[in-house]
């Protein structure tokens, strides 16, 4: 018999009304930097904040960061104590050492992942993909997070990032949509982000003479489309900046078309995306699926052009604010592309659009609202 996820946090334990101890599992300190650890990051920094100021509601409370051993010791916190528990930092450092110190509090898990044997917690799933787009992970993966994924559904309350992700979800987990709590990305991390715009020139390319992806190659990210549309695409000079944990390699076992205008960025700081960003010709996001897709709310953030494939979650989170294409139709994009290429691309009206979409994703109003979903009834 599972329990259901609404009715473990009751009203009256609210921690508007009275002082609660709080853990947040702070694995995500650990791992490599790509959107579930900028969410978790971003999250808890702006959590922190909202704790400072509210120091009569909130700030009652007791609040603790349970991070594993080898942490990034330059995240700082100023209400949140930070502290060091147990030992190793993956999911058996989760299930068990995690699970112990968080004994007697309410557990936050931000990144798909936490103990199945704590019961009063919070996880959030940031999408589906692990069971709609099976082939993007390994057997062993896949096998593994299907069922962590259902255990802690029905063991827990959970939330995502997006009303798509949170439709997806509750089909996957037998769920009323009602039961999951949806706390989106901010974007304002690359509001005024300093840039460097030296990586132009390290990678040979001029402000407004390339296409910008960003993002890795798996198989939902829709690469090959984009490639193909970029090798019809008549244009002296134009170029194609792949930023993200990508090589050559990757792109030549796919199959995909890579010409000698299609040059790759790996490795590269928050400032120097920013910098490519800034200096795009458009950003082209031609995902097919995703749990909320953050790379074109960056661009926008960086006044860049977003060209993107009409799927929901986009039109969920960009609006009006990008030009859209289906996503399996290579012409229609290459036409995206021509039109970007010749023409002023970026539209007043999509402007005012962007400005908008900034204005509704930011990590404070993500913060209040994961507040709100730990006090959920």
């Amino acid at each position: 018999m599972t329990r259901d996820p609404e009715r473990l946090l009751p009203r009256h334990m609210s921690i508007y009304n009275e002082p609660r101890n709080i853990s947040i599992n702070g694995r995500f300190l650990t791992q490599k930097l790509s959107g579930v650890q900028r969410y978790s990051r971003e999250l808890v920094t702006a959590l922190d904040r909202l704790i400072q100021c509210e120091p009569l509601t909130l700030g009652r409370s007791r609040w603790r960061l349970l991070v594993p051993p080898g942490a990034d010791p330059q995240f700082k916190l100023a209400t949140i104590a930070v502290v060091v528990v147990g030992t190793g930092n993956g999911h058996m450092w989760e299930q068990r050492h995690l699970r112990r110190a968080a004994a007697g509090t309410h557990l936050l898990n931000l990144g798909n992942s936490g103990p199945v044997l704590h019961r009063d917690k919070l996880v959030v799933i940031h999408d589906a993909a692990v069971y709609r787009t099976p082939r993007n992970f390994g057997t062993s993966y896949r096998i593994m997070h299907r069922l962590l994924g259902h255990l802690l559904a029905h063991t827990g309350q959970i939330g995502t990032v997006s009303e798509f992700s949170r439709r997806e979800l509750a089909q996957v987990f037998g769920l009323r949509e009602e039961a999951i709590g949806v706390v989106p990305n901010g974007c304002d991390h690359f509001v005024g982000r300093a840039q460097d715009a030296a990586v132009l020139k390290e990678l040979g390319v001029d402000p407004g003479r390339y296409f910008l992806f960003v993002g890795n190659p798996a198989p939902n990210k829709n690469l090959a489309v984009l490639l193909a549309a970029f090798a019809r695409l008549d244009r002296p000079g134009a170029k194609l900046v792949i930023a993200g944990s990508l090589d050559r390699a990757v792109f030549g076992g796919s199959g995909a078309a890579v010409g000698a205008n299609v040059v790759f960025a790996g490795g590269c700081s928050d400032a120097q995306v920013a910098a490519l960003y800034a200096n795009a010709k458009a950003h082209v996001f031609p995902s097919v699926y995703e749990g909320f897709g953050i790379p074109p709310l960056e661009a926008m953030a960086s006044g860049c052009p977003v060209i993107a494939s009409d799927i929901p979650v986009i039109r969920e989170v960009c609006g009006d604010a990008v030009s859209y294409f289906a996503p399996h139709d290579v012409a229609a994009l290459l036409s995206m592309l021509e039109h970007h290429w010749d023409s002023c691309s970026h539209r007043p009206e999509q402007k005012q659009a962007a400005a908008e979409r900034l204005a509704q994703f930011t990590w404070h109003s993500s913060a209040r609202r994961l507040v709100e979903a730990m006090c959920a009834p």
